[in-house]
């Protein structure tokens, strides 16, 4: 089943799923999908007829300055991490589905 991880999610966006969550029973990721369908399920007349959301709005998707400032922090950690050394493993060195399929195994 594919996963769904949302960058820059606003906070008082996440609070209030996660509120509607709790009082309809349901997990976050339940909302979640409930939410998404529901939204799909709107026709796109109806969608232009609804008013649109300002920019200032916390759930309006990120500005462009905002998108070019997560690009320069993106660029200047992986300018960070390519100065560090390398850690070279041995060559019998497990591979990370077999570390993961032994964590998975001692439960």
């Amino acid at each position: 089943m594919p996963a769904l991880q949302v960058r820059d999610f606003p906070a008082s966006l996440y609070d209030e799923l996660k509120a509607r969550a709790k009082r309809e029973g349901r997990s976050l990721s339940q909302q979640t999908i409930v939410a998404v369908r529901e939204h799909l399920a709107v026709s796109p007349l109806q969608l232009q007829l609804q008013p649109q959301l300002p920019p200032s709005d916390p759930g309006f998707p990120v500005r462009a300055e905002d998108e070019t400032q997560r690009v320069a922090r993106r660029k200047a950690l992986f300018a960070e991490m390519d100065k560090r050394p390398r850690i070279e493993l041995p060559p019998d060195f497990p591979s990370s589905a077999e570390i993961v399929r032994e964590i998975r195994d001692a439960r």
